[in-house]
């Protein structure tokens, strides 16, 4: 997987739903490519998970309260 991660992206872990923030990576390939990352949960815990396991939050940044997108 080529997804890139951030020390102190917000993400989710897919299997829990557990949400958190990537504290460490580790590069497992020659190439350089990350593997898994290290998450710090919002309940405390942190454990190493794949990359494949997490998804990236997504944040609304500008919501348009009230109005309807096919208008």
């Amino acid at each position: 997987m080529s997804e890139t991660y951030d020390l102190g992206e917000s993400v989710v872990h897919r299997g829990s739903g557990k949400m958190g923030e990537v504290v460490d990576a580790a590069e497992s390939t020659e190439d350089g490519i990350t593997e898994s990352i290290k998450i710090k949960c919002e309940d405390g815990s942190t454990d190493w998970h794949s990359v494949s396991e997490v998804s990236k939050m997504l944040y609304e940044t500008d919501p348009t309260s009230g109005k309807n997108l096919f208008d």
